[in-house]
């Protein structure tokens, strides 16, 4: 079994939407249409959820008329997010064939599937046409490549010039991380940390200039966990992959880290 196909099985494990469509039932709500912040969270994988979403698309100048690649694109939240708020139009690449139907059949029930589509595919080989994207996102994704040099030559290769690739990441600040499971991975053969600098190093490698590069506060990243553990966090997550996270963002050794350049 190739590692990518240990990624996939990794996040196929999960019944997401099953988990989503009973939260919506318990609130009252209608599992065939509803408003996706209906969802409180559970479609966003990754630390901050919906706020976090606003903030990146905000730094990485994301509006109305952009045509917007979501590079690993999990249930849809971000990319449903990026059409209902920012207006633009979103397509996902996403490798686990589960979560590519689950979020199919989520963005129908939001009706937004007029501005947001999905594709089962690996993000080192994007079944796109070059010069086809305005943006790129890649949220809480890098965590499980390991040739970041390759992903980053294929958004290059399917953005056109100008475009902004907008990276956010869980990020390696010192040590080893030898504690599973994390929300990305059961074991470290599946589990590809790096520090910012080697994402800096792979974005230029691809033709890109880094413009902008943020950490998010550790007080930040903890108090969205403790949220999560609470049962307002992404769906499907396990209490002790949350938990071992959150140990590694006190001791300082992981972070998430934004990440914004744009292609020469």
């Amino acid at each position: 079994m190739s590692y990518e196909d240990s990624v996939a099985e990794h996040y196929g494990r999960g019944n997401a939407e099953q988990l989503i469509l009973a939260h919506l039932s318990a609130l009252g709500k209608d599992p065939e249409h509803f408003d996706i912040a209906d969802l409180q969270g559970m479609d966003q994988l990754h630390v901050g959820g919906a706020e976090a979403t606003s903030r990146v698309a905000t730094r990485a100048g994301i509006n109305a008329g952009n045509h917007v690649l979501d590079i690993g694109s999990g249930l849809g939240g971000v990319a449903r997010h990026l059409a209902q708020h920012f207006g633009a139009s979103v397509h996902g690449v996403e490798l686990t064939p589960e979560f590519v139907a689950a979020a199919t059949s989520l963005t129908r029930r939001t009706g937004l599937s007029s501005a947001v589509a999905f594709t089962q595919g690996s993000a080192l080989a994007m079944p796109f046409e070059e010069n086809s994207f305005d943006a790129a996102v890649l949220f809480h994704v890098g965590m499980n490549i390991q040739d970041k040099d390759q992903v980053f030559a294929e958004a290059a290769r399917v953005l056109r010039p100008g475009s902004v690739m907008a990276v956010y990441d869980v990020m390696l600040m010192g040590g080893d991380v030898e504690e599973y499971p994390l929300p990305w991975a059961t074991s470290a053969e599946t589990s590809f940390l790096q520090p910012p600098l080697a994402y800096s190093d792979a974005l230029g490698q691809a033709g890109f200039s880094v413009d902008y590069e943020a950490k998010v506060p550790v007080s930040d990243s903890v108090a969205f966990l403790e949220r999560a553990l609470s049962g307002s966090g992404p769906a499907g997550v396990q209490a002790a992959q949350l938990n071992n996270l959150m140990m590694f963002f006190r001791s300082g050794l992981l972070a998430p880290v934004e990440i914004y350049a744009h292609l020469d």
